[in-house]
């Protein structure tokens, strides 16, 4: 089966973000606290359908096992956070992707408080428009949306991620016959 054009387009915009990222890391390393472990930003409630599609989509195709989903939830974090390990981390949201390092937020640059300490400017070929990047996620959230022929939940405006484990843990332990 040939991949959608919106999945195409996702893992374009996650390649280019990860690429930044590397590009983040490999300049100001230093001055950046976040690393695996680090969850104080993982509270996460929801995310676009294509998001959760790619996630949905990494446990159908054995990327991950549900046995990664087996495990007690802590309050007001993000289910798929075990032990301050993310369980999805490869196709974790785009918006998680972005956490803790510079963006731009209404014409001023933020990032976690925990980075970027001692230092008093960044480049700014390093922060990361967050109006624009939210414009080309919801433009290919549109496309996936017109071309998803399966899976009523991904035709919702959000998606909560305790929504999408139960949907993914019904639909590996109840498998439909498929159309994706």
């Amino acid at each position: 089966m040939n991949e959608m054009k919106s999945v195409q387009l996702y893992k374009s915009l996650t390649e280019k973000l990860d690429a930044h990222e590397g590009k983040v890391m490999q300049r100001y390393s230093e001055y950046i606290s976040c690393k695996k472990g680090c969850s104080d930003c993982c509270i996460l409630e929801s995310v676009f359908p294509v998001d959760a599609y790619m996630i949905y989509n990494a446990f159908l195709t054995g990327e991950f096992s549900t046995d990664v989903l087996n495990f007690q939830e802590t309050p007001e974090r993000c289910v798929f956070l075990k032990d301050d390990i993310c369980t999805v981390y490869t196709a974790r949201p785009v918006i998680c992707r972005t956490h803790g390092y510079p963006v731009l937020v209404e014409g001023k640059a933020d990032f976690c408080p925990e980075n970027f300490k001692d230092l008093n400017s960044l480049d700014s070929e390093f922060i990361l428009d967050l109006e624009n990047l939210n414009k080309a996620l919801a433009s290919i959230n549109i496309i996936f949306q017109r071309e998803i022929e399966d899976g009523e939940i991904f035709l919702k405006e959000r998606i909560t991620l305790k929504e999408l484990k139960g949907y993914i843990i019904e639909s590996l332990t109840h498998p439909r016959s498929p159309s994706l």
